[in-house]
């Protein structure tokens, strides 16, 4: 009897070490499609070379985030040192006011401005991942091509504290200075929402970039540029933080009057509105 145990018990733990060993084989990027498995190949030699390559994947994944995650995490202890009371840092988009608000008036709201500006500027805070901001996007992308050289459009994207998207954020300042953020945005909400893809690692993202008009070896320096792109993302959460920005998308003209798709009316109505508050009284120098 002792004998049958113990042989039930390393049977057990032997189906239990295999169970864990092909897990690991598995193990790919997030959101990065896995190769299938060849269930006819056995031999040890070829699981160690998967499990190694899925290792390494993995670990060129991680690489690939950590710029645009430290950034951001960064930024979120910065402002919860200064303001403890608005810590950003679970980003609880449904329960803070948005800004120092002024008054409210019917679609939109007036907020107390935090920065200056020398031209009409609109800004527009949003998550690649969000839903609602891919269904605005159309819209946003209509009304930037329409305006272009009049009127500034800041595009101010935020990963919600989900670092699996922080590669995201990695391509989208890369693109802005490689100046192919307009052929680069849209396709960025295409890869999330329809492709149901993010980027395993530098080469991916710079191989992307390159599809989309940049050099291919200067789109890998611009992701490689981990100063930039962390001050870079150091600035777009300074606007979410003192503006108070509680939710996505929602859209600021002229650092006073912000608006999202709910107090508009529809998707639809928040770019005619935008037009609407941009000939509103602001201390913004026409250009």
């Amino acid at each position: 009897m002792k004998y049958l145990v113990s042989l039930l018990l390393a049977i057990t733990l032997l189906s239990a070490c295999q169970q864990e060993d092909n897990k690991s084989k598995e193990t790919t990027p997030a959101a990065v499609a896995s190769p299938a498995t060849d269930a006819s190949s056995s031999a040890e030699k070829n699981k160690s070379e998967d499990a190694a390559q899925a290792k390494s994947q993995a670990a060129k994944q991680a690489e690939t985030e950590e710029t645009a995650n430290h950034a951001e995490h960064d930024a979120h202890q910065g402002h919860d040192a200064h303001e403890g009371q608005d810590s950003h840092a679970g980003h609880d988009h449904g329960s803070a006011k948005s800004g120092d608000l002024l008054k409210v008036e019917g679609p939109f709201r007036e907020v107390e401005p935090q920065f200056t500006c020398e031209q009409p500027v609109v800004m527009e805070f949003y998550a690649y991942q969000c839903p609602h901001c891919y269904d605005l996007e159309p819209f946003a992308q209509a009304w930037r091509e329409k305006n272009k050289g009049k009127v500034q459009f800041i595009s101010v994207p935020t990963h919600l504290g989900r670092q699996e998207f922080g590669s995201l954020l990695l391509v989208h300042h890369a693109a802005i200075k490689l100046g192919i953020l307009d052929k680069v945005q849209h396709a960025l909400f295409e890869r999330v929402h329809k492709e149901k893809k993010l980027f395993g690692n530098a080469e991916e993202a710079a191989k992307f970039l390159a599809d989309h008009g940049a050099d291919e070896a200067k789109a890998l320096e611009a992701l490689n540029d981990q100063k930039g792109i962390s001050e870079a993302i150091s600035k777009d959460f300074e606007y979410l933080t003192k503006y108070k920005i509680a939710h996505v998308p929602q859209i600021m003209v002229n650092h006073r009057y912000l608006t999202d798709i709910s107090s508009a009316g529809g998707r639809e109505k928040v770019f005619e509105l935008v037009d609407e508050l941009l000939q509103k009284e602001h201390s913004c120098r026409a250009k």
